[in-house]
């Protein structure tokens, strides 16, 4: 394709700037996207590396040509009618056993009210939450960090219903959140199918990270420091905490209501 457009199959002939020019002719022509020009590029690249290195060119003509930037896409998260849709579901879902029940209830709760990702979720031990000192013990989270994400009051009162229940059942386990009939932890499967059956309730199709997502949203929309929310969200530079200010809708109506235009 290249070959052709320069009308030469020499690749010594092939310099940076017909390559470029190349790029930007078929992103025009065939309205490329990022992610096209990019691995076209790469392509070209790993193909004058190879001519590089059997001596048939010198230098590798692509090394010099920028990449364009991919836009990041905005995360997806629920409207606050459908979050309260899901938490109604779950409560009143016909859950078997009372354990299930508190379990799933605060598995749900907590993705709401703390953002947590499903494997750190999934990772807690018994001593991790403490609901008297409202807070929960995030230990190596991603990137292989600690951090303490604060319990709100209305988490804490079901996650003091579900501790209830774990000691009614007289099995001790390190794990907080187990299976119905054994010590283990609970696994990804697991949770996701929780999420399908209160979803399917609910008639909102969600997955535990969509709920991480919403958790950001809507503290964002609260008014919740964007430094603190880092904290709380583990994330490693603020930057990446700064994309909810882009899906905060009630945030950028605050803003605006509160400009003097004229």
């Amino acid at each position: 394709m290249l070959s052709n457009y320069a009308k030469t199959e020499n690749v010594k002939k092939l310099k940076e700037g017909v390559i470029r020019e190349f790029l930007i002719d078929m992103s025009l022509e065939r309205s490329w996207a990022p992610q096209t020009y990019r691995l076209y590029l790469q392509n070209f690249s790993t193909f004058f590396k190879w001519c590089v290195k059997i001596r048939a060119v010198e230098t590798n003509p692509c090394e010099k040509i920028e990449k364009p930037k991919i836009p990041k896409r905005l995360p997806r998260c629920l409207s606050k009618k459908q979050v309260l849709a899901i938490l109604i579901s779950v409560t009143c879902y016909q859950w078997r056993y009372s354990f299930q029940k508190a379990r799933n209830e605060s598995i749900i709760t907590m993705f709401v009210y703390t953002g947590l990702r499903l494997q750190e979720l999934i990772n807690l031990r018994r001593n991790d939450v403490d609901v008297d000192s409202n807070e929960i013990f995030i230990s190596k989270g991603k990137g292989g960090k600690d951090r303490v994400v604060p319990i709100h009051p209305r988490l804490a009162i079901i996650l003091k219903g579900y501790e209830q229940e774990i000691e009614k059942r007289n099995k001790f386990s390190v794990w907080y959140f187990t299976g119905l009939h054994s010590d283990k932890r609970l696994n990804p499967k697991n949770i996701r199918e929780i999420c399908r059956k209160v979803g399917l309730t609910a008639s909102v199709k969600f997955t535990p990270h969509m709920l991480r997502h919403t958790f950001a949203r809507l503290s964002i929309d609260a008014d919740l420091n964007l430094y603190k929310l880092k904290e709380i969200m583990g994330h490693s530079d603020v930057s990446t905490t700064q994309i909810y200010l882009s899906v905060s809708r009630e945030g950028i109506k605050k803003s605006f209501n509160n400009l003097e235009l004229i």
